[in-house]
C-alpha cells in the first residue's frame, strides 16, 4: 500500500451564489495519520433575514463546524460516519444555544436554528477501493465510471418535498417558511413525508443515510451541495471534472475552467427552465488511480 496517498487525486470547487445573501457552503478534506482520506461538504440552510450584524443570520458557522468536526472526529477519535454526524450535530446545538436559539425560543422564522444539510465520505488506506459515505438532505454523492456513466447517485431527500410544498397555497412567504421548517423538518415519526437537517436536534440523525460502494479503476466520485445538482446530468460537467483530476490541474485552472463551464451551462439550463441555478455551488471530487 506504499504510495496510496499519491494515487488519490482530489479537487475542490466553490462558487458564490447570485442572490443577495452570504455564501453558506463549506467543504474540507484531509489525509489522516494512517493515510485515510476524509471528505466533507455542507450547505448552511438559508435563514429569513440577512444584513443585521447584531443577529446570527448566516448559517455558515453550522456548515463550517460540520466539515471541521467530521474530519477531526473520524481522524482523531476513530468515529464512524454515523458517529461523526452525531458529534457535529451536538456542536451545532451548542452554536445555537450560544445564540439563544433553543427549543423554548425557536420561532422557525427570524429566530430559526442555524443548521445545514451535509455529506461526508472516506476511503481507507487498507481498503482503497471502498468508498464509505453519509448524507442528509439535498447534499449528496455521485459516482460515475470511465465512460461518464452513473454508477451511484444519492437520493435527494428535500427536492421532492419542495415540489409538494410549492403546490400548497400560503398567505405569504412567512407562512410557507414556517410550514416548511416547523411542520416538515426533523419529524421522523410522522406518517407523512418529512426531511432532515442538522439543527442540533437529536431527531435530525434519523435522516442520516450511510452506505458504501466499491470503486473500480477510473471511477470518479463527487460530493456536492445542492447548487451543483442541476449540472450532474450534463456529460460535459463529468468530462471536465475527470479531465481536471487526470491532469493534476492546479487550483487556478480548476476555478477558471469550472466557472467558465458553469456560466455557459447556466444559460443553457435557464432556457430549459431548470431551477436552482443561482445558488452556492460547492463540490469535492476524487478518483483513486492505479
Amino acid at each position: 500500500m506504499a504510495g496510496f496517498a499519491e494515487n488519490v487525486r482530489c479537487l475542490t470547487y466553490h462558487q458564490d451564489n447570485a442572490k443577495s445573501k452570504p455564501n453558506e457552503d463549506a467543504c474540507d478534506y484531509m489525509i489522516t495519520s494512517h493515510g485515510d482520506f476524509i471528505f466533507a461538504v455542507a450547505d448552511g440552510v438559508s435563514r429569513s433575514v440577512y444584513g443585521d450584524p447584531d443577529r446570527p443570520w448566516s448559517a455558515l458557522p453550522a456548515a463550517e463546524k460540520f466539515c471541521r468536526l467530521v474530519c477531526s472526529s473520524i481522524s482523531l477519535l476513530g468515529y464512524s460516519l454515523q458517529e461523526a454526524f452525531a458529534y457535529a450535530n451536538l456542536w451545532i446545538a451548542d452554536i445555537n444555544e450560544k445564540k439563544g436559539i433553543i427549543p423554548d425560543t425557536v420561532d422557525y422564522l427570524g429566530l430559526d436554528y442555524l443548521c445545514c444539510e451535509a455529506v461526508a465520505g472516506k476511503i481507507e488506506r487498507g481498503i482503497p477501493r471502498r468508498f464509505s459515505y453519509g448524507y442528509i438532505g439535498d447534499c449528496g454523492v455521485l459516482v460515475y465510471d470511465k465512460n461518464l456513466l452513473p454508477v451511484f447517485l444519492s437520493d435527494n431527500q428535500v427536492g421532492i418535498l419542495e415540489q409538494f410544498r410549492d403546490g400548497f397555497t400560503f398567505n405569504n412567504k412567512s407562512d410557507q417558511r414556517f410550514f416548511w421548517r416547523r411542520q416538515l423538518r426533523n419529524h421522523p415519526g410522522e406518517r407523512y413525508m418529512t426531511y432532515g437537517a442538522l439543527t442540533g436536534e437529536k431527531a435530525a440523525l434519523a435522516y442520516v443515510k450511510t452506505g458504501s460502494i466499491d470503486l473500480e479503476a477510473d471511477d470518479t466520485a463527487i460530493l456536492f451541495s445542492d447548487g451543483i445538482y442541476p449540472f450532474l446530468f450534463d456529460h460535459q460537467f463529468r468530462y471536465i471534472v475527470t479531465s481536471l483530476l487526470q491532469n493534476h490541474s492546479g487550483e487556478k485552472i480548476i476555478q477558471r475552467t469550472m466557472t467558465s463551464y458553469i456560466n455557459r451551462a447556466c444559460k443553457k439550463l435557464q432556457e430549459e427552465h431548470v431551477g436552482n441555478l443561482d445558488d452556492d455551488k460547492t463540490f469535492i471530487a476524487f478518483a483513486v488511480v492505479n
